[in-house]
């Protein structure tokens, strides 16, 4: 796994420099990870289809990565078809007015289209941390 630094330019690019592949599925570093697809207009301008706190959201890959965190990719679709299910699936989030909450984020949005289930593992780990913490504390105070 690469961590890629985000170019000044608002585009997201491959070590060569080439823009990422339609469908592309990237996190921001560091914790929490911001996640999203990478698609285009019909002008070839580079756009994000990702769940903000607004909700599912089309928006520029500025307002994406305002800060220029660094990201990782997560999946690059294998073809045409595979770009166009996962993108298919997003839009349609957006479309409907899907809302963000914990429990169906913005990286569920990602697993949901990509493997057809919601997956957090933001949320996984927090649960994680909160369990353990708990049991500990259920030890000591016992």
């Amino acid at each position: 796994m690469y961590i890629y630094q985000q170019q000044q330019m608002s585009v997201f690019t491959a070590p060569s420099g080439a823009p990422w592949p339609r469908g592309t599925a990237i996190a921001l570093e560091p914790f929490p990870q911001h996640a999203g697809f990478i698609d285009y207009t019909t002008t070839g301008e580079q756009i994000m289809v990702h769940k903000s706190l607004r909700g599912a959201v089309v928006t520029w890959p500025e307002e994406f990565n305002p800060q220029g965190y660094a990201y990782r990719v997560l999946r690059v679709p294998a073809n045409q078809c595979e770009a166009d299910r996962w993108l298919s699936t997003a839009y349609a989030a957006v479309e409907r007015g899907d809302s963000w909450s914990g429990f169906d984020n913005c990286q569920d949005f990602i697993w949901q289209a990509i493997i057809e289930r919601k997956h957090s593992p933001t949320r996984d780990a927090l649960l994680g941390v909160a369990i353990v913490g708990g049991v500990i504390a259920m030890a000591i105070n016992g």
